[in-house]
């Protein structure tokens, strides 16, 4: 979610917050209803400044609760005054205060800058309640810098366009109001109101990238161009608006390439553990141009809330898994996602977690049975399912090894499973993690899809119903 700035650099900043403020909370002015701001707060100056200034709102907006929360992040040793500093800042403002403790130390290979950033936004999501709003302290330099670190990194639209004003986090709203004002105003803002803050000393740490960018590149570009942040941000907000045309685009792309997918079979149970995957159709792929199918792909990505590759690994996605025969299930991975496909669709999900396709686990069919690659439970029905009974014989559940076969209840003849899991269209990558159960050595259902004949309930006889719930 992105909205056009409200702000004007003409604008004072009290002024200029409860524009936003009323845009985010409409009718705010003429309602009862409390509506609630939460003021992300480092201590800093420029995020003290947030507070002060939407603090001030509290008068001309009597409906507005304005809180403020701080991450503690352990890594510095400074980060108990900081927090200490924080607490004594809202308290003479009168502000309600929560400090937040994360763990943010580094481990191998992983950069400090991320993990706390990733710690910081997770505790923040997590302290936002429905429909509340967070304001964070981002301005127009950090947005200048911000776009200057993506084109180094090589980044598309989407990372170009830098950080939006206003974008979902959690269950709330996390909103960037300074995105309209230099480092300068918000400098002179504190001054005029005695506003103190802390001093964080990795700010002034050359070895990070932001930090070199601040201190070592962006002053001599301001001395040749001076307006070069209000200029680069606005930029930002030029590519934005080509970033959401491609993003329109791509659902309509994305529209006309999702079908219905594989299905159960004949006398299946619910079972969301072997529903439909999330496929595209590879024909309707295949008629988009090359540069169409990458901003599809991209788009459908995020959608399931993967990662997106870097363009080698995409160029792998459209060359190896496209194009490859329709016999073969190719599979392309990066970290926290695998494309595969199968038949004529594509599929992408999360790795596929360890699993010993040997092991066996005996069940009652009464409790909730969790397996390593899920959960199964029953659900008491009448004249279908399998046979209530079954259970005083003794369930065992166990995976495919091979050879087995069943005959579907409403079928006349038993049948490989492997036959039945290729007319059902399950993927081949799912079919070993599926349960089977027996009683003493006969298959006697596949959980999400067939009960086998001879132990399916009859009209009017007590049943169960086996839901599957893949983890």
């Amino acid at each position: 979610m992105q909205s056009k700035p409200v702000k004007s650099c003409n604008q004072n900043l009290p002024d200029s917050l409860c524009d936003l403020v009323c845009q985010l909370f409409p009718g705010i002015k003429d309602s009862d209803t409390g509506h609630h701001v939460i003021v992300a707060l480092s201590g800093g100056l420029d995020s003290s400044v947030l507070l002060h200034a939407t603090n001030r709102l509290k008068e001309p907006l009597a409906n507005l609760k304005v809180s403020a929360v701080h991450v503690h992040h352990g890594i510095s040793d400074k980060a108990d005054a900081w927090d200490s500093h924080c607490e004594m800042l809202c308290s003479r403002l009168a502000v309600p205060y929560r400090c937040l403790t994360v763990d943010a130390r580094a481990g191998a290979g992983e950069s400090p800058e991320e993990k706390a950033r990733d710690c910081r936004y997770r505790a923040l999501a997590g302290a936002l309640g429905k429909g509340e709003c967070l304001l964070s302290a981002h301005h127009q330099d950090d947005q200048a810098e911000t776009l200057l670190l993506q084109l180094l990194r090589g980044a598309g639209p989407r990372g170009l366009a830098a950080m939006p004003e206003v974008s979902v986090l959690g269950e709330g709203r996390l909103v960037r109001p300074l995105l309209g004002f230099s480092r300068q105003q918000l400098h002179d803002y504190a001054r005029a109101h005695a506003i103190t803050w802390v001093e964080d000393d990795s700010n002034a740490d050359t070895r990070l990238d932001r930090n070199f960018l601040r201190h070592q590149v962006v002053p001599s570009l301001k001395q040749r161009w001076p307006a070069m942040a209000a200029t680069l941000s606005r930029a930002a907000g030029h590519i934005a608006d080509s970033a959401a045309l491609l993003d329109e685009l791509a659902a309509i792309d994305l529209a006309q390439c999702q079908g219905s997918g594989a299905s159960g079979g004949a006398g299946a149970t619910e079972g969301p553990g072997v529903s439909a995957l999330a496929g595209l159709d590879m024909r309707a792929l295949g008629h988009l141009h090359s540069d169409r199918q990458r901003n599809l792909l991209r788009y459908w990505l995020r959608q399931l809330g993967l990662p997106v590759p870097q363009s080698q690994q995409m160029q792998h996605v459209l060359t190896d898994v496209l194009h490859a025969g329709p016999d073969r299930v190719p599979c392309v991975q990066w970290p926290g996602v695998e494309v595969r496909r199968y038949r004529e669709r594509l599929f992408a999900m999360p790795p596929l977690s360890l699993h010993d396709s040997h092991a066996r686990y005996g069940w009652n069919l009464t409790d909730p049975l969790a397996l390593s690659v899920g959960c199964l439970r029953s659900v008491p029905v009448s004249g279908k399912g399998l046979r209530a009974n079954l259970g005083a014989t003794g369930v065992t559940v166990a995976f495919r090894q091979g050879g087995e076969v069943c005959q579907p209840a409403g079928r006349q003849h038993h049948h490989d499973l492997k036959k039945l899991f290729q007319e059902a269209g399950i993927p081949p990558w799912q079919r070993d993690r599926i349960p089977l159960l027996y009683v003493e050595n006969d298959l006697a259902a596949v959980a999400g899809l067939w009960v086998c004949q001879q132990f399916a309930a009859a009209t009017n006889e007590a049943g169960l119903e086996l839901h599957w719930q893949a983890s």
